[in-house]
C-alpha cells in the first residue's frame, strides 16, 4: 500500500463537493492509501477546517480529525525543512521525508512546482488517482 501525506486543501475540497478529492477521501477512509501525518499538520487541518469562512458541520470535522487520529502513521518530523516559499508549506515535506512517503497530494501550486522531494512525488489530487 502506498503512503502518502494528503494536505488540508484535499479535505477541504472534499467536504466542499469536491468529486475527485472525495474519491481520495473515500480510498483513505477504506484504507487503499495509507496516510501520512503529523501533529503539526493535523492542527492546521484543524485550525483551516474550522474557519467560519467554510462553515462546515461539526460532524463533518469530527469524521475526519476522528479518522486521521485513529488511522494515519503519525510521525515526528526529526528536523525543520525550509525548503518551500511558504514556510507553512514545509511541514508537509517534513512529514512526507520522516514518513518515507510515495506521495504527497496537495493542490498548493508551490508544493506542485517541487515535483518531487527525496523520494516523494508531489502530485495534484487528479494525478493521484492513476495510483488508486
Amino acid at each position: 500500500m502506498k503512503k502518502s501525506v494528503v494536505d488540508a486543501n484535499v479535505f477541504v475540497s472534499t467536504l466542499l463537493g469536491g468529486q475527485v478529492t472525495g474519491r481520495i477521501t473515500i480510498a483513505l477512509f477504506e484504507h487503499k492509501v495509507k496516510l501520512v501525518y503529523s501533529n503539526d499538520l493535523l492542527n492546521e487541518l484543524k485550525y483551516v477546517l474550522k474557519r467560519d469562512i467554510f462553515e462546515f458541520s461539526n460532524f463533518d470535522i469530527e469524521r475526519i480529525i476522528t479518522f486521521i487520529e485513529a488511522n494515519a502513521d503519525f510521525v515526528e518530523p526529526s528536523g525543520k525543512i525550509f525548503v518551500c516559499r511558504d514556510p507553512k508549506d514545509n511541514p508537509v515535506l517534513e512529514a512526507a521525508l520522516s514518513g518515507k512517503a510515495d506521495f504527497i497530494v496537495t493542490g498548493d501550486k508551490d508544493l506542485l512546482s517541487i515535483g518531487k522531494f527525496h523520494n516523494t512525488v508531489i502530485l495534484t489530487p487528479r494525478e493521484f488517482l492513476k495510483f488508486l
